[in-house]
């Protein structure tokens, strides 16, 4: 288990690291395309392209964060009505649903992966970026949430009756 809380505390701060550096990169090829657009009057779509790029991924490894914190999508107004226990039990329903739901998306998109990169498929723009290169962040990301779902169904990461994750069990 100890290796386990540990490989979950290096992805908490790879996650951590992967937004800041996404964010901040398509702050500043945004920020440099408004200025090279509004005082040299130049566009460069290519920037506007790869900055579209970061922030796809950005939103990706925001899913995982998400579901690290519990701050995705659920109906949390039934928690707050219900007994811990049941609360409990609802919380486990719904990772057992997400688990199923990312699996399946984790492997849907990495077949979509290998479909867009066997057919070669690029952007329409100039820069004919290799579409599976935008794409191969979200299989990844799915299978991270689906196992971490599948952790809690199996008590190995515990949760309060707020449905907050606590540190993996030692």
């Amino acid at each position: 288990m100890n290796t386990l809380c540990f490989l979950d505390k290096c992805l908490a701060k790879l996650e951590i690291a992967a937004v800041v550096i996404f964010l901040a990169t398509a702050a500043i090829l945004n920020f440099v395309q408004v200025v090279a657009r509004y005082v040299f009057d130049l566009s460069f779509n290519t920037l506007e392209e790869i900055s579209v790029y970061f922030i796809i991924a950005l939103v990706f490894i925001g899913l995982i964060r998400a579901d690290r914190n519990r701050q995705n999508i659920s109906i949390d107004i039934l928690h707050n009505y219900l007994s811990p226990s049941v609360a409990k039990v609802l919380w486990r329903i719904a990772d057992c649903l997400l688990c199923i739901t990312a699996l399946s998306l984790a492997y849907y998109t990495s077949q979509s992966v290998i479909f867009s990169y066997m057919i070669g498929e690029t952007s329409v723009s100039s820069l004919g970026f290799p579409i599976w290169l935008v794409m191969i962040v979200m299989p990844p990301c799915f299978l991270i949430i689906g196992i971490r779902a599948a952790l809690r169904i199996l008590g190995i990461v515990q949760l309060d009756n707020l449905g907050n994750e606590k540190d993996l069990m030692h």
